[in-house]
C-alpha cells in the first residue's frame, strides 16, 4: 500500500518541482500544457522521463528508459487495480 502511494506521488511531485523551476522548457519539450497536465495525471513517470530525455534527442538508450518508465506507470495502475480487487473481495 505504501509503495503504491509513493509510486503515485513521487513522480508527480518531481514533475511539479521541475515545471515550477522552468515552465517554458517543459511546455516546449511536451509541445503543450495540456499534454503536460494529462501526463501528470495519467502517466507521470513516462512524462518525467520524456521531459528529461527529449532535451538531448531521443537515442536508443532514451527510448529504453522511456519504455521502462511506461512499464512502471502500468505497474502502478495494475497494483492499484489489484488492491481494489482485494478490498472488494474482503467485503463479501
Amino acid at each position: 500500500m505504501i509503495m503504491t502511494f509513493i509510486g503515485a506521488i513521487i513522480p508527480r511531485l518531481l514533475i511539479l518541482v521541475a515545471w515550477s523551476n522552468d515552465p517554458k522548457y517543459w511546455e516546449t519539450a511536451l509541445n503543450s500544457t495540456l499534454v503536460l497536465g494529462l501526463g501528470w495525471l495519467l502517466l507521470p513517470c513516462t512524462t518525467l522521463v520524456y521531459g528529461i530525455a527529449s532535451a538531448n534527442g531521443m537515442t536508443a538508450l532514451n527510448w529504453i528508459f522511456l519504455a521502462m518508465a511506461f512499464l512502471i506507470d502500468l505497474g502502478t495502475w495494475g497494483i492499484g487495480a489489484l488492491a481494489a480487487r482485494k478490498e472488494t473481495s474482503n467485503f463479501r
